[in-house]
């Protein structure tokens, strides 16, 4: 498999990051992924990330200290900015993907993805950001399935931003790493504790994403490449 630039080799990424079971909901979800998109899919379980780490450009010393799914967030923003190609949640999905790859490989666009589902699916940054963002909410792509050029200004800002954000929570996270593969900020666990983990839930993904996506809105292609929301994935 050549690493070097999967959006010319249609590569299509999906992550699992913990050691937690999957839901048959999302085990079925998984297969139609891998029978459906017509796509090399490279799936990243924990035992197989590492191989795509560079040594030139190692993961955040954030990273062993963040949540499941905060590393599944982290992982495709890392992906996308130093290999390119796609990404999905393991949703359930229909979508041949090779007709949106071309889409993307043919045109000056940096990334492609689904129009974002509504106001409701918008990022809860907070501030006259969030108005905007909310307003404008079929200029921007959602966060499950899309696929990006690599090593773009777009993918330099996200990545920047991202790791100024651990940079920022590091010292934290290593005080209160981790306990729960869905951990956030102030969430209750069964013994009655409150979680110290310092990451809201949508901190380190959605509250980047979207407003760049916003600010790049011109290198944007929407597409109908969405998986399914109907299903129960937990």
């Amino acid at each position: 498999m050549i690493k070097s630039d999967c959006l010319s080799s249609n590569i299509v990424f999906c992550v699992w990051a913990g050691n937690n079971a999957m839901s048959g909901d999302r085990i079925s979800s998984l297969f139609t992924i891998f029978n459906n998109v017509h796509c090399p899919f490279v799936y990243l379980t924990n035992s197989h990330y590492p191989e795509w780490e560079l040594p030139d450009a190692p993961f955040h010393p954030a990273f062993p200290y963040l949540s499941d799914t905060h590393k599944a967030d982290y992982l495709r923003v890392y992906m996308m900015h130093h290999f390119g190609g796609g990404y999905t949640d393991i949703k359930f999905t229909t979508k041949n993907w090779t007709p949106f790859f071309e889409a993307l490989q043919n045109s000056d666009k940096w990334c492609l993805g689904y129009t974002e589902v509504g106001p409701q699916g918008v990022a809860k940054v907070g501030g006259q950001l969030e108005e905007v963002l909310r307003a404008n909410y079929a200029d921007l792509i959602g966060l499950c399935a899309f696929i990006f050029r690599k090593n773009t200004p777009l993918t330099q800002a996200w990545i920047t931003r991202t790791h100024a954000l651990l940079d920022s929570k590091l010292e934290d996270l290593k005080r209160n790493p981790a306990r729960h593969p869905q951990d956030q900020l102030g969430v209750s666990f069964t013994d009655g504790t409150v979680s110290a983990y310092p990451i809201r839930w949508t901190e380190l993904l959605g509250d980047i994403f979207h407003p760049l996506i916003y600010e790049f809105r011109d290198r944007v292609l929407h597409a109908d490449i969405a998986p399914s929301f109907a299903h129960k994935y937990r």
